[in-house]
């Protein structure tokens, strides 16, 4: 569920926020403008990689209960 709702809000986030920052600073039609644009999605970019160089978790061929254990399994809360 929290990955679901981390992608949501990230998907979100970047569907309303990008083309409203971009569009405003492309459409001014001034080159450092434009360029500044690029260089804040790049900027974004290299961030984000190195985020999931830190983070990341190998989980190519392995199924989500090898990678954390299902939330079922801890005890409910208030019991031991």
């Amino acid at each position: 569920m929290a990955i679901a709702f981390f992608f949501a809000v990230g998907t979100a986030a970047g569907g309303i926020s990008g083309p409203l920052i971009f569009s405003s600073l492309v459409a001014t039609g001034v080159p450092s403008d434009t360029a500044l644009a690029f260089g804040i999605g790049a900027t974004l970019m290299i961030l984000a990689g190195l985020v999931e160089l830190l983070l990341g978790v190998r989980s190519e061929r392995r199924s989500l209960e090898d990678i954390a254990a299902p939330l079922s399994t801890a005890p409910a809360p208030g019991r031991a």
